[in-house]
């Protein structure tokens, strides 16, 4: 797993610059940094996936950090101490750290934190998206709005909002959607398409009892408005 951006909050020198070249080389992009000021700096203009935070930094607790971190982004936190007492693990995690280690810490056993830590934040991102987005999954002919509930599209269905769903967010002029749909480009092809849009807000209405995240752009076509994926499987 690559391309996961970190940043290193150490003011022992020695650590901070080996922990920062090992990571380095194992393929992290790490940002190093000595003190709770030069964080805030750089938190400031830069934007990372994980950070690993040492407790006792010369200018503020780096708890200070931790709680910020939590309440205001949704960074990984890894925080790094010589403390091993129960009672200061409970106060990180209490803290809103995702893991407690322990200087001197494995390089090996940290990296594997840092990736495991990252798969999860993804893996939840994923989870959040699929109950915010509208769900088209193919193979079974379903729609599905982001509570759940789902239609069974009939083939006209399927290839109409296939298409707008393709483009999301823009609009389709009425002839692509009238040539995809077998449609002609003229008066009756027009109310084939119209009445087939009536149909499905309808279902969509009696079965999800929701909108049908559909515009219609006067003079141009249709525009699927609404965050939405596409998926193969059903």
């Amino acid at each position: 797993m690559t391309d996961i951006n970190i940043i290193l909050v150490e003011d022992d020198d020695d650590l901070r610059e080996s922990l920062a070249e090992v990571l380095e080389l194992s393929g992290f992009h790490v940002d190093a940094v000595n003190c709770a000021m030069a964080f805030y700096q750089t938190l400031n203009i830069m934007s990372y996936d994980v950070a690993l935070v040492d407790i006792g930094l010369p200018d503020q607790s780096g708890l200070k950090i931790v709680e910020f971190l939590r309440e205001k982004t949704g960074v990984g936190i890894i925080l790094l101490t010589a403390k091993s007492a129960v009672v200061d693990r409970v106060l990180g995690y209490e803290s809103g750290a995702d893991h407690y280690f322990v200087k001197p810490v494995d390089s090996f056993e940290l990296m594997a934190a840092i990736r495991s830590l990252y798969g999860r934040m993804l893996e939840q991102l994923s989870t959040v998206a699929e109950m915010t987005h509208w769900r088209l999954e193919r193979s079974s002919w379903k729609l599905v709005c982001p509570e759940g509930k789902y239609i069974k599209l009939t083939a006209k269905e399927m290839t109409f909002i296939n298409i707008l769903m393709q483009q999301s967010g823009e609009c389709v002029i009425r002839n692509q959607l009238l040539n995809e749909l077998g449609y002609f480009d003229d008066e009756f092809g027009n109310r084939s398409m119209d009445s087939l849009l009536r149909r499905l807000r309808k279902k969509v209405m009696d079965e999800m009892h929701k909108e049908l995240p559909v515009q219609t752009i006067r003079a141009s076509g249709y525009c699927f408005s609404a965050v939405s994926v596409i998926l193969s499987g059903g």
